[in-house]
């Protein structure tokens, strides 16, 4: 997100019909992205958190930092996705399908996450360490809803094996 069009809400959706995950980013400028992820596509984003989670103390380190226990203590994951009535989609009203990914720190330290289409259109996450094991757990959990067996919370995708 660009400039000073601040992070206000992130949802991710499973959709049977579509076997996808809707990620929905609404912003306080009240624009909404709206992002398909495959499955393909979910289990390179697990890869790509499970070791940058690794690089920073792993999910226990970073689910007990002051800033992710308030996060819970106000609880974040209970209050609904706010739909406000007048949204921007700058992706589109129907969102895009997840193509690239590109990843990176930026001065401060924060993971920065670039989710693009195969067109370049996409938004741009700078996440603090809190942030970061929030969108991994709201990923994880839509990842169960979904029924996909891609991992579970700390295990790399890539490390799983089938007996």
């Amino acid at each position: 997100m660009a400039g000073n069009n601040q992070l206000h809400q992130i949802n991710m959706q499973y959709s049977n019909k579509e076997d996808r995950i809707l990620l929905r980013t609404s912003t306080k400028n009240n624009d909404e992205y709206l992002i398909w992820l495959t499955r393909r596509y979910v289990k390179l984003l697990l890869d790509i958190f499970d070791k940058e989670i690794e690089k920073r103390g792993g999910t226990t380190t970073l689910s007990s930092q002051k800033e992710t226990k308030k996060f819970y203590k106000e609880g974040g994951f209970e209050k609904p996705y706010v739909e406000e009535t007048e949204k921007t989609h700058p992706l589109g009203e129907e969102g895009v399908l997840a193509f690239g990914i590109k990843t990176g720190n930026d001065e401060q330290g924060n993971f920065v996450l670039i989710l693009q289409s195969e067109s370049g259109q996409g938004i741009t996450y700078n996440l603090n360490d809190s942030l970061l094991y929030v969108f991994y757990s709201l990923l994880m959990q839509s990842i169960e809803r979904a029924e996909w067996q891609l991992g579970q919370l700390g295990e790399s995708a890539s490390n799983s094996q089938i007996h």
